[in-house]
Formats: C-alpha cells, sequence, structure tokens
C-alpha cells in the first residue's frame, strides 16, 4: 500500500508538562495552540520562532526568549530534498521530504547518507552511507495487520516503532532505546529535544524545521555515545507525518 507523503507533519504534542525538558521555557500546552494533531506524534512548530501565539490563535511579533545551549558545539546535520523544492509545491507538508532525501554533514558540507523510499516494495524506506552502500537503518511501514518497525545497524534492533519511540503516559514526551540505554524526546517550543532520562536530564541534541531543510544537531557527548544515525532515523520517523504508533 502506498505510502502519504502529504500529511501534514506539524501538531501539537499532548497539552502537559514539559517536566522532561531541561531546556524547555514552556509547557507545551499553550493557550492558542491547534488542537493535537492525528497520530500525537509531533509538538506544534510555531511558523516563526520570534512569534508566539496570543488570544484566537493569531500570532503577536513578541521575541520569545532563548532556552536553548550555546550552539558552537553542536555537530550539524541537514535533511535537504535531493530535488527542487517545487517539487513539492502540491505537498501539504511544505518543504523536504523526509522521505525520499540526503543527510549532508555541515562539517564537510558533503552528503553523507540517503534517505529513500521505494513504495512499489511494499513500502520500505531505507537510510543507506554514500560512503560504501551499506544500509544503515530501515523502516519498514506497516500494512494489513503488520506495524511499522525499524531497525538501525549495531544500535536498535529490529521492533516496532510503537515500542521504539514509545509516547509517555501523561503524552508530553517519547522514551528512544539504544543500545540498552533509554532517551527521550521532547517538545521545546520549535525544536524536538533529545535527553537522558532521569530527574536532572543531559541536553544531547535536538530536531527543528525549516522551509527547505531539517537540521538534526546533537552535541559532542551524542556522538561519543554513538546516536548519530538513531537520531536521524528518529527524526525521519517524528517528521514524516505517518502513523508510527
Amino acid at each position: 500500500m502506498p505510502l502519504d507523503t502529504n500529511l501534514n507533519p506539524y501538531g501539537a504534542w499532548g497539552g502537559g508538562s514539559s517536566r522532561r525538558n531541561p531546556r524547555s521555557s514552556q509547557a507545551s500546552g499553550s493557550r492558542g495552540a491547534p488542537p493535537p494533531s492525528l497520530y500525537g506524534v509531533l509538538p506544534y512548530v510555531y511558523p516563526n520562532p520570534n512569534q508566539v501565539p496570543v488570544e484566537g490563535g493569531a500570532y503577536s511579533n513578541t521575541t520569545r526568549s532563548s532556552s536553548h545551549p550555546a550552539t558552537t558545539d553542536l555537530v550539524t546535520f541537514y535533511l535537504t530534498s535531493p530535488t527542487p523544492s517545487h517539487a513539492h509545491a502540491n505537498s501539504r507538508s511544505a518543504g523536504v521530504n523526509v522521505l525520499n532525501c540526503t543527510v549532508l554533514d555541515a562539517r564537510s558540507s558533503r552528503v553523507q547518507y540517503t534517505i529513500s523510499t521505494d513504495n512499489s516494495l511494499a513500502g520500505y524506506t531505507v537510510y543507506k552511507s554514500v560512503l560504501d552502500g551499506r544500509s544503515v537503518g530501515l523502516i519498514e511501514w506497516g500494512r494489513g495487520n503488520l506495524k511499522t518497525s525499524v531497525e538501525v545497524r549495531g544500535a536498535v534492533q529490529k521492533q516496532e516503532t510503537k515500542a521504539w519511540l514509545r509516547v509517555s503516559r501523561d503524552q508530553t514526551y517519547r522514551t528512544m532505546t539504544v543500545r540498552g540505554f533509554q532517551y527521550t524526546w521532547s517538545p521545546d517550543n520549535q525544536y524536538i529535544n533529545l535527553c537522558s532520562p532521569g530527574p536532572t536530564p543531559t541536553f544531547l541534541g535536538r530536531i527543528s524545521r525549516g522551509d527547505e531543510t531539517v537540521v538534526i544537531e546533537l552535541t559532542p557527548d551524542a556522538i561519543q555515545l554513538n546516536l548519530q544515525d538513531a537520531s536521524i532515523v528518529a527524526a525521519v520517523l517524528l517528521l514524516c507525518g505517518q502513523n508510527i504508533d
């Protein structure tokens, strides 16, 4: 069954507190935000990070104070479209199609990986290294009674996406297990932050979406923990607009 890659990936992610997010400056359930998305996968991303919602769902030009870490030491990857942006002009999810894109390493300004989805092959999305051509990650999209599954070479054994990116009981964050260690993804304004769990979480990275790219930023600690591949695959799942639960 072909995938619908035109679903709007933006929406509210629950309405509870963002207490699990050590960098959060505002709870995700603010007034004026839209109702929860169909799948409850994503936080709401404001159209402009310098605008905040006011009564009636309108936007003011009040500048939001930043609660994010200094970006000088973050390792950055860009998910970009391999085709011109006008190719997605009819898509309701404007910008890069994360199911068919390239992954650019900002340090070298070179494409390091490709992400491709072939609907004719029963709906597989393959995350592949450009350097040696090997498959690093695989998403097998659910069909019939089968649920969507994911695996990342050397990091995540094949399992259902709803188990790997499990929604918390209060629906304010998702957990992710990599090599037996658990991490959390939680919304923070225009970002989805990656942190270690526990009462004093450590910030490890974040995902954001621009007009033409998806930006994945990871701390040196996250790179040392080999979270790069799992984080990129997680970004695809969180931003693709498909039902991963």
